[in-house]
């Protein structure tokens, strides 16, 4: 088998560096905020040099967009298509699985979920780039798979708005509130147990007990 050169391992490495770097970026933003996050302890956090941050990314908000960016196509990796056919069994079955892989997905980067929270409670330029660029396709996929399963029967008429936010804030509360949690029920919410406890909690409460 022919020796790997140092050329034909670059992109790989090269890869993998910039996404230690999104890992640790995602990670600070989320801790410390846009305005607290510095890119030298996102690097240090990497296990970068600093430099590579300015090589990559150039400044720290499009190292935060990159950062958003890449938890978002994670994301939309895990929330497919809502089903094309209105028969009501498949549209349970779909609204099923989705709302179990946001639950996982959300117990994987509570991270992200934090960061939202912290941009997305007040006005400015970083919220309407997020919203504007990630929260309105994601509102449209969800709203499209609560109304067909709404048309069907699966889930009760209602304002698409209060079904978005509900479905979201009961998805991922637990996850970014974890510290809270071991406070106050001496469990971890991050233990692979009560993560599919909560994905049957909250696909039963929206199906029922036959979900």
């Amino acid at each position: 088998m022919p020796r790997a050169t140092a050329k034909t391992r670059a992109p790989n490495a090269e890869s993998d560096t910039r996404e230690r770097i999104l890992h640790a970026a995602l990670a600070t933003f989320s801790d410390e905020g846009f305005q607290g996050a510095t890119t030298r302890v996102i690097a240090d956090r990497a296990g970068v040099n600093l430099g590579l941050i300015k090589y990559y990314f150039d400044t720290k908000l499009r190292l935060w967009r990159a950062a958003v960016d890449r938890a978002f196509g994670d994301l939309r990796d895990t929330l497919a298509s809502p089903p094309t056919s209105l028969d009501a069994d498949n549209v349970r079955q779909q609204f099923r699985q989705r709302t179990r892989a946001f639950v996982r997905f959300a117990a994987a980067h509570p991270e992200f979920i934090r960061l939202m929270n912290d941009e997305c409670k007040r006005e400015g330029p970083r919220m309407r780039w997020l919203v504007d660029r990630h929260v309105k396709p994601l509102y449209a996929r969800v709203r499209e798979l609560t109304e067909q399963a709404s048309q069907t029967g699966v889930l009760p008429a209602m304002n698409p708005i209060s079904m978005y936010y509900i479905l979201v804030g009961s998805v991922g509360l637990l996850f970014s509130q974890a510290p809270e949690c071991r406070r106050a029920t001496g469990q971890d919410p991050m233990s692979a147990e009560l993560v599919e406890a909560h994905a049957e909690a909250i696909t039963r409460l929206f199906l029922g007990a036959d979900a």
